[in-house]
């Protein structure tokens, strides 16, 4: 499938093995970012989308935080919600 996004050759950026925009495939003529986009200052891109590679991280993570819990209960969104928050805390 075309990609119809400017894609990001990486660089130095943190996140791009966790960034469509860095891991998709180039398919025939492609744009990309002249820059590198990440703010090393807020820990964050603008244009950062998130790919499989991420959420399988986030995933873990948040299964690993629900054992430490002691599997307490079955609402599962805050553990999401700390494993993003701890993985750009990391980065």
């Amino acid at each position: 499938m075309p990609h119809d996004i400017t894609l990001c050759a990486g660089g130095d950026c943190p996140l791009k093995q966790f960034c469509h925009r860095h891991t998709a495939e180039v398919l025939g003529r492609q744009n990309f970012f002249d820059t590198l986009n990440f703010d090393f200052s807020t820990k964050n891109c603008p244009f950062f989308i998130k790919n499989d590679i991420y959420f399988g991280h986030i995933r873990l993570k948040a299964f690993k935080i629900w054992e430490l819990d002691k599997q307490p209960d079955k609402n599962t969104k805050h553990y999401w919600q700390r494993a993003e928050d701890e993985f750009f805390i990391n980065i």
